[in-house]
Formats: structure tokens, C-alpha cells, sequence
């Protein structure tokens, strides 16, 4: 009984210590996470501390002992970067739109693979996996640059669309003012070759009776509008007239007829 007792015990001190060394460990990396860790290689460039001088051998040296130099092509054999296939196609997709058809479902993987083999670099710095495409240190590099260079340009192209679609706003403008300014100049021009011809003096002169003239006209039109205006009017108030007579005689009629059915109804109330 005695030893059943103690190996529970123990079995619970080891638990414990466990439990604490989780924690431990979880409060240490939490630490590490917050204050964003990152680690310096220092080099000496050279043994005599002379500054501006460095001795390349030695710093090959260090480098190759610190195993900088193993960690960078094991870099270079492996695939350090990856990007999930709806990522790459969504940012990538500008450099050959033409590849993924517009309007018609596609997978992420096949659009990928179709886009990447549409692409002039190395083909043998990528590899396809089940949900991400994996590429060797410095090809997404090359990605960026060549999305920049795409953005780059369609930006260009775009600017240059809106400053030609501008310019030719303008140039129609200018044609519209020229051609204003022609009209203009050849009626000026017009006008001063007929300024002095007999005629036009004629012209002068007869103008200002041209204006008494239409003038004249004009009030004898208006007298003749006044007249009708009243006419109608006239008319309008003998009809008035005449239907206020009739509306009177209405009332009279209405006024007997209740009179009659008054006086028969009480003759009907005597007969009972």
C-alpha cells in the first residue's frame, strides 16, 4: 500500500514539473515574440584594427566557420519561399492577364501553372505543391521587380491615354476658336470693301425709316389685337349675361316645384 502511495506522488511531482517547464517555456517565447528578437554577426575585417581595410580572406574565413556561407547554399538549394496559389495568381496575375481567361472558373493551381509557364525565368527555381508554389531564393525577388516594371508601365500607358484624350479636347477647342476667329476676320474684311459703296450709304439712310416703318407696323398690329380682345371680351360678357338670366329662371322654377311638392304633401296629410 505504502509503495502504490508513493509512486502516485511521484508521478505527480514529475507532472508538475513538466506543467512548469511548459509554462516556463510559454512565458520565454512570449517574451521573445514581443520584443522581436534578431541576432548580429559581428566580422573582424581585419587583425591589425586598421580602419577602411579589409583582409578578405579572413573574412571569408569567419564566415565559412560561422556557417554563413553552408546556411546560404543550403538557401540556394532548397525553396525558402512560398505563396499560396489564390495569393500568387491574384498578385501575379498582371503579368500576363492573357494566360487566365476572362469570365470562366479556373483553379488557383492550373492558373499558376499556366501563368508561371508564361513567364520568362528560370523554370527550374519553382516547384508546384498541393496548396502552395515554392520558389528558390531570389525568384520572387525577380517576381516583384518584373510586377513593378508591368505596373510601371500600364500606369505610364494610362497617363498617357488620359493626356492624349485631353489634348485632343483641347486641339478641338483651338480648331473651334480658329475657325471663329477666320469667320470673324472675313466678315470684318467684308465689311470694310462694302463700307463705301454707294449703296451701302443708300442703306445707312433708309435704315432708320426701315425701323419707323416696322414700327408703325407693329402698333397697327396691336391695335388690331386690342380690337379682337375686346370683341371676345364683349361676347364673353353678353354670354355671362345671358347665362345668369337662365340661372335665375333655374332658381325660380326650383323654388316653385318645392312650393307644389309642399303644398302636396300636406293636402295628402289632410286626406288621411
Amino acid at each position: 500500500g505504502g509503495g502504490k502511495k508513493g509512486g502516485k506522488k511521484k508521478g505527480g511531482s514529475m507532472q508538475t514539473v513538466s506543467s512548469q517547464f511548459r509554462e516556463n517555456l510559454g512565458k520565454l517565447m512570449t517574451n521573445l515574440r514581443s520584443t522581436h528578437p534578431h541576432f548580429v554577426r559581428c566580422l573582424i575585417p581585419n587583425e591589425s584594427k586598421t580602419p577602411g581595410l579589409m583582409e578578405n580572406f579572413l573574412v571569408i574565413h569567419q564566415l565559412r566557420c560561422n556557417g554563413v556561407l553552408e546556411g546560404i547554399r543550403i538557401c540556394r538549394k532548397g525553396f525558402p519561399s512560398r505563396i499560396l496559389y489564390a495569393d500568387f495568381k491574384q498578385r501575379y496575375k498582371v503579368l500576363n492577364a492573357s494566360v487566365i481567361p476572362e469570365g470562366q472558373f479556373i483553379d488557383n493551381k492550373k492558373a499558376s501553372e499556366k501563368l508561371l509557364g508564361s513567364i520568362d525565368v528560370n523554370h527550374d527555381e519553382y516547384r508546384f505543391g498541393h496548396t502552395k508554389v515554392f520558389f528558390k531564393a531570389g525568384l520572387l525577388g525577380t517576381l516583384e521587380e518584373m510586377r513593378d516594371e508591368k505596373l510601371a508601365s500600364l500606369v505610364t500607358m494610362t497617363q498617357a491615354l488620359c493626356r492624349a484624350y485631353l489634348m485632343r479636347r483641347e486641339f478641338v477647342k483651338m480648331m473651334e476658336r480658329r475657325e471663329s476667329i477666320y469667320t470673324i476676320q472675313y466678315n470684318i474684311r467684308s465689311f470694310m470693301n462694302v463700307k463705301h459703296w454707294p449703296w451701302m450709304k443708300v442703306y445707312y439712310k433708309i435704315k432708320p425709316l426701315l425701323k419707323s416703318a416696322e414700327t408703325e407696323k407693329e402698333l397697327a398690329t396691336m391695335k388690331e389685337d386690342f380690337v379682337k380682345c375686346k370683341e371676345a371680351l364683349a361676347k364673353a360678357e353678353a354670354k355671362k349675361k345671358e347665362l345668369e338670366e337662365k340661372m335665375v329662371a333655374l332658381l325660380q322654377e326650383k323654388n316653385d316645384l318645392q312650393l307644389a311638392v309642399a303644398s302636396e304633401s300636406e293636402n295628402l296629410s289632410d286626406a288621411e
